[in-house]
């Protein structure tokens, strides 16, 4: 891959020397230009030629769209700046609360790196091709192309993780209701949404390929209600950049 981007920024370079040479040569032979001025303007047009090359051939990144098998590995590792240090900030979070050696399940886990993390862990997601991925990627891990967690037993996992779920479901109270059932007494599970009492949030989203996708809205008070319900109590919260709610919950009973 190295090779073959150094490559096309070779022939990018060796096409800009051609170009700046040819237009000097036509701006000073066949139009009688002072040299010097033609040689401003002929590399002032290989410049812009050399950088539309390199953008859109050499150093051209594919698009990644949230149904894409690479999608949250992708974001996780090379997205923009921005998607990288929020997806990091998430995991970060959770590592800072749950701990390494817990059995653990991640819902909707995608193609995310997080799970990684966690050797005692299980993650599920009902994109097939996610899973085809990330088990790739992560072959020590068990993953399960399915959304269904009745599967698993009772009070059958320390720690569950549900990241950027639940706001996307017309009815996220299953989900929580069913975290509640599997989780252990005394375990806990981390929850990430967007808070959509945060006028940042409300900004942010009208840049996010999921905007058109959450069905549920959250805010913290509407996640802390729904969680209780289930015997889920708020322990803490953070927020990354300010809008995107994480919070912890332990289950009491």
């Amino acid at each position: 891959m190295l090779l073959i981007k150094f490559v096309k920024f070779a022939i990018v370079g060796g096409t800009g020397a051609l170009i700046t040479f040819g237009i000097t040569w036509v701006l000073t032979e066949q139009f009688d230009l002072w040299y010097m001025g033609s040689l401003v303007i002929a590399t002032i047009v290989a410049m812009v030629s050399n950088f539309l090359f390199n953008n859109y051939w050499t150093f051209a990144v594919k698009t990644r769209q949230p149904s894409d098998a690479d999608y949250e590995w992708f974001a996780y590792y090379q997205g923009n700046p921005i998607q990288r240090w929020w997806k990091r900030q998430i995991s970060k979070i959770i590592l800072e609360w749950i701990p390494k050696n817990n059995r653990l399940l991640e819902i909707g886990s995608g193609s995310s790196p997080t799970i990684g993390n966690y050797k005692n862990a299980v993650g599920i997601d009902i994109n097939s091709e996610k899973i085809k991925f990330i088990q790739e990627k992560l072959p020590d891990i068990e993953f399960k192309a399915t959304g269904n967690t009745k599967e698993f037993d009772n009070a059958s996992f320390d720690n569950v993780i549900c990241i950027e779920v639940l706001e996307h479901l017309e009815q996220p109270e299953k989900v929580v209701a069913e975290i509640s059932r599997i989780l252990k007494s005394g375990g806990m599970t981390v929850i990430a949404t967007p808070d959509y009492d945060k006028k940042l949030w409300n900004i942010a989203e009208m840049f996010t390929p999921y905007k058109e996708e959450h069905c549920y809205k959250f805010n913290r008070e509407r996640l802390e209600k729904m969680c209780k319900t289930y015997n889920l109590v708020p322990l803490k919260y953070k927020y990354v950049a300010k809008c995107d709610l994480v919070e912890i919950f332990l289950k009491i009973k």
